[in-house]
């Protein structure tokens, strides 16, 4: 059910009022059937467009806004691995990563981001272990933008 601002609403089953932080669905990043981890085409083209139909409301500034902050952690940690370790590398990112859920979980708050964002955002930040993970969820979250520019509102 939307809030006021035609923006927010709240999980299924959830009362009026409460406030809870949706639980992390699981994610599969990776097709293991020909022996390598490859990121599953589904990711990059029908689970994206079905996420983007459902944040057709959203405005695009609004997705873009957290899509970028992916998009500085992936600038970051590729600068950081070239000069050490990629693991080490992606541990020291991780926070800002998580942070990504907090920032959600406040927007939605607000009722400025819907309900599907916010739990888009909290399972791939749960998802995400490793920087092999981290790539295949801002290609994920890139093919997510790129439908939302067809099917999503201006502003």
């Amino acid at each position: 059910m939307p809030n006021g601002r035609g923006q927010g609403s709240r999980p299924p089953g959830q009362a009026a009022g409460a406030k809870t932080v949706p639980q992390a669905k699981p994610v599969t990043y990776f097709d293991k059937t020909s022996g390598q981890e490859v990121i599953r085409s589904e990711l990059l083209d029908r689970e994206a467009e079905e996420i983007a139909r459902e944040l057709s409301d959203l405005a695009k500034s609004q997705l873009r806004r957290f899509y970028d902050h992916v998009q500085a952690l992936d600038r970051r940690l590729k600068l950081e691995a070239s000069t050490g370790d990629a693991r080490a590398a992606f541990a020291r990112l991780r926070p800002q990563l998580l942070m990504l859920k907090a920032k959600a979980v406040y927007a939605h708050g607000r009722g400025t981001v819907p309900f599907p964002l916010l739990q888009f955002i909290v399972n791939h930040t749960t998802a995400v272990k490793s920087a092999q993970d981290f790539e295949a969820f801002r290609r994920h979250f890139e093919a997510v933008v790129a439908f939302h520019g067809f099917y999503g509102k201006e502003g």
